[in-house]
């Protein structure tokens, strides 16, 4: 279903930059510090506890939590790049019309999921700020955010990508989805 021009154009004014900006370049970089900062965790814990025969209490939750914040915001951007694995076989032997239908029937079920995925991360967050995460004495609820941070992320690209779809602008994974296809085949 990779067909057209790529789904993330060129904003023609400032506040299209300054949005852009926002909700995708921001987490895109986000995407890498925190595996940066995740790689250099487990570095050092791995370390520590084999080299110095010392174990760090924080830095395995501070491990799962990066990681966390890692898949969740990494899913969200993959929606916008739309980079995640489809099957393409037989839409891409429908005629033009029947690729755009159910194009558009995949881009209404990842907006419906996205928005049922956020309303029960918010719930979740709201329940969570009474547990504590005992080795990094912080609440869960940062664990839990992340969850919601990406539910966000992925109704705002949903919202786009559908958009795109139904003005004919869609439907090819920008330079990075086109590349990890490339990469996976």
């Amino acid at each position: 279903m990779h067909h057209g021009p790529s789904p993330v154009a060129k904003p023609q004014t400032a506040a299209a930059k300054v949005f852009w900006l926002l909700v995708l370049r921001i987490p895109e970089a986000l995407l890498a510090a925190l595996i940066v900062i995740l790689v250099l965790f487990l570095t050092v814990s791995v370390f520590a506890r084999y080299a110095l025969n010392i174990g760090l209490a924080w830095s395995d939750e501070a491990s799962r939590l990066l990681f966390i914040w890692t898949v969740f915001i990494g899913y969200a951007v993959g929606v916008r790049h739309r980079a995640h694995i489809g099957v393409d076989f037989v839409v891409d032997r429908m005629p033009r019309r029947g690729r755009r239908v159910v194009e558009t029937i995949q881009d209404i079920a990842i907006l419906v999921f996205s928005i049922l995925f956020t309303w029960q991360s918010y719930v979740t967050v709201k329940f969570s700020f009474l547990q504590r995460m005992p080795g990094l004495d912080v609440s869960i609820a940062w664990l839990y955010f992340a969850v919601l941070v990406a539910g966000v992320l992925m109704t705002i690209y949903a919202i786009f990508n559908l958009w795109d779809t139904l003005n004919g602008k869609r439907v090819a994974p920008d330079a990075m989805g086109a590349e990890a296809l490339r990469i996976s085949e």
